[in-house]
C-alpha cells in the first residue's frame, strides 16, 4: 500500500459511555443526533466489550491488543511496559503523523500511553483556573491591586484539596468551555498543517465522564436555569452512596441520567464539527473513523454508582461504530462479538504491516476477518483485578462484599462473571438484559462458559498473585506530582 493510498485514521473515545445510552442499542432518547444523521455510513458492532471497566487499563488494551493481566497497567504510578508496541507507535514507525487530544490524565506521560504520538495536546479545568490566573497577576504588571488578585486566584487552585474537586471542576467548565472543544479548535489547526500525509488523530473526550460536564450554554438549550442550578447538587460521589452517607431516590438517578445524556449530546455535536472538518480539508471519505469509549457506568442499577466493583454490562458493553475509508463495504449492524482488544489488529492487518514483535504481542482479532486472529472469536474477556483504587483500601472492610476479583465470559446471548471468592453469577441476555436473575447453578446451561471462564481466571489470578502487593498496596501520592493528584481527585478516582 503507497503512503497516498493509506487511509487516515481517526479515533475518537467517548469517556465512560456505555452502549445502552446510545440508539443504535435501543435507547429510546436520540442522544446522538448527528452520528444517527450519518448512521447509514456506520458499521454499528452490536457486541462490542470492553476487557475492563475503567480508563487506563481499557486504553492500555486499546493500544496494545493485549488484555490487562497481559499488558500489566493496573496500578496508579505505574506507566506502560516500554518493550510493548502500540498503536501510536507502530502508525508513527509506518508513515503516520501521531496527535492525541487528551483530557484524561490516564492517557498521558503519566502512564506512558502518550508515546508514539509527535503532537500531543492535553487540556483540564485545574490547568484552565492556573492559566486564567496567571493571566490576571501578569496583566498590566506593575498594578499591585491586579498583582494581589493574581496571587489570590492562583492560591484558590490550591484549595481543590479543601473543596468537592468534582463539582470545582464541573463549575468551571460551566462557565468557561475549558474541555473538548479546545480540542476541535486543536484539531482543525494541526489537520491543515498534516491533511498532505496520512495522519492519526486519537480523541479522549472527557465530558462524559462523572461528574458529566458541559457548557452552560449547551445545558441551557435542553434545561432550564432553574433544573441546571438543581443539577450541581446532586451527588456523584460513589462511596458516599455506597456507605449509606448519602440516600438517593429513583428521581435522583432519573436526574443524573438526564445529566449524562446531556454530555452524550455534547460530545457528538464535537464529533459533528470533527467531521466538518474533514469533510472541509477533503479527506474524510479516506479516513477510518473510529468511535467507541473506554467503559461504561453506573446510574443506580444492581444498586451501583460510577464504574467500580462490577463486570455488569453497564461498564463493559460499549458502543462501537465504524465508517469505514472508501472502498470498503461494511456497513449496518453487526451482531458479532468484539472487543476493544481488536481495533490494533484490525487497524494493522488492513494496512499489511507486520512486525514480529506485535504478533507476539496480540491478543485480539481483525474485525474484518481476514488476517489477525488470537482471541476465541464467539467470546470477549473482560478482567476486574484491583477492585479498590487509589485511597479506597481504607474501605475495604466497610466494603468488603466488593473486595473481589472477577472475570467475565461474554457470548451475544450469555454471560459468566467469575469470581474470586465462590460467589459466581450467571445470566441470559437475551431474556435478562438487566442481568437481574441469576442462574448460576440453578441448571447447566453455563457448563461451558464455567470451563472457559476457569482457564481464564487461572491466568488473571496467576498475574495477581505475581503482583499481588503493587496490586493491594496503598499509592505513593507523595511520588506523584501534585497537579496529576488533583487532577485525579476531579475524575473520582482520589
Amino acid at each position: 500500500m503507497n503512503s497516498h493510498q493509506k487511509p487516515n485514521i481517526v479515533v475518537i473515545v467517548l469517556d465512560a459511555v456505555r452502549a445502552k445510552n446510545l440508539p443504535f442499542y435501543g435507547y429510546q432518547h436520540d442522544t446522538t443526533p448527528f452520528l444517527s444523521s450519518i448512521k447509514d455510513e456506520l458499521a454499528i458492532y452490536e457486541n462490542a466489550i470492553s476487557s475492563s471497566y475503567w480508563t487506563m487499563p481499557s486504553v492500555a488494551s486499546l493500544f496494545t491488543g493485549m488484555y490487562t493481566s497481559a499488558h500489566g497497567l493496573l496500578v496508579d504510578g505505574c506507566t506502560i511496559d516500554e518493550g510493548l508496541l502500540s498503536l501510536p507507535v507502530m502508525l508513527n514507525q509506518n508513515g503516520y503523523r501521531c496527535a492525541g487530544f487528551v483530557r484524561n490524565v490516564y492517557v498521558s506521560e503519566y502512564t506512558g500511553l502518550n508515546r508514539g504520538f509527535d503532537d500531543f495536546y492535553t487540556k483540564y479545568s485545574v490547568d484552565k483556573l492556573k492559566e486564567i490566573a496567571a493571566i490576571f497577576s501578569n496583566r498590566r504588571g506593575n498594578n499591585s491591586q491586579v498583582q494581589a488578585a493574581g496571587k489570590s486566584a492562583r492560591s484558590n487552585t490550591d484549595k481543590f484539596k479543601n473543596k468537592p474537586p468534582k463539582a470545582t471542576s464541573r463549575i468551571i467548565d460551566m462557565l468557561i468551555d475549558a474541555g473538548s472543544s479546545r480540542f476541535v479548535s486543536d484539531f482543525s489547526r494541526w489537520i491543515d498543517k498534516h491533511k498532505a500525509e496520512p495522519f492519526f488523530a486519537f480523541f479522549q473526550f472527557l465530558e462524559t465522564h462523572s461528574p458529566y460536564r458541559t457548557p452552560l450554554g449547551h445545558t441551557l438549550k435542553h434545561f432550564s436555569f432553574k433544573e441546571s442550578y438543581r443539577r450541581l447538587s446532586i451527588n456523584y460521589d460513589h462511596l458516599k452512596f455506597l456507605m449509606g452517607e448519602c440516600e438517593m431516590e429513583a428521581d435522583d438517578f432519573s436526574t443524573l441520567q438526564s445529566i449524562y445524556d446531556n454530555a452524550i449530546r455534547y460530545t457528538d455535536g464535537l464529533i459533528k464539527n470533527i467531521v466538518r472538518l474533514l469533510k472541509q480539508h477533503r479527506v474524510y471519505d479516506n479516513t477510518w473513523l473510529i468511535i467507541l469509549s473506554d467503559h461504561g457506568d453506573n446510574l443506580g442499577e444492581h444498586g451501583l454508582l460510577f464504574h467500580y466493583f462490577c463486570l455488569y454490562d453497564e461498564l463493559i458493553k460499549i458502543p462501537l461504530l465504524m465508517k469505514y475509508p472508501a472502498g470498503v463495504k461494511v456497513t449496518g449492524r453487526l451482531p458479532r462479538i468484539v472487543q476493544n482488544v481488536d481495533i490494533l489488529p484490525t487497524i494493522l492487518s488492513f494496512l499489511n504491516i507486520e512486525d514480529k514483535r506485535m504478533s507476539r504481542q496480540l491478543q485480539g482479532n481483525d474485525i474484518l476477518g481476514a488476517g489477525i486472529s488470537n482471541r476465541e472469536a464467539d467470546i470477549a474477556i473482560s478482567e476486574l483485578i484491583k477492585a479498590f483504587g487509589p485511597e479506597r483500601l481504607e474501605y475495604k472492610n466497610r466494603l468488603k462484599q466488593y473486595n473481589r476479583r472477577l472475570l467475565s465470559v461474554r457470548t451475544p446471548d450469555r454471560k459468566l462473571i467469575y469470581s474470586s471468592r465462590g460467589d459466581h453469577e450467571g445470566y441470559n441476555l437475551a431474556d435478562d438484559p438487566g442481568e437481574l436473575n441469576n442462574l448460576y447453578g440453578k441448571d447447566d446451561s453455563f457448563a461451558d462458559l464455567i470451563q472457559k471462564a476457569a482457564v481464564y481466571y487461572e491466568h488473571m489470578n496467576n498475574f495477581y498473585l505475581k503482583n499481588k502487593e503493587k496490586i493491594d498496596g496503598k499509592v505513593d501520592t507523595d511520588r506523584i506530582d501534585k497537579s496529576t493528584v488533583e487532577k485525579l481527585k476531579s475524575l473520582g478516582y482520589l
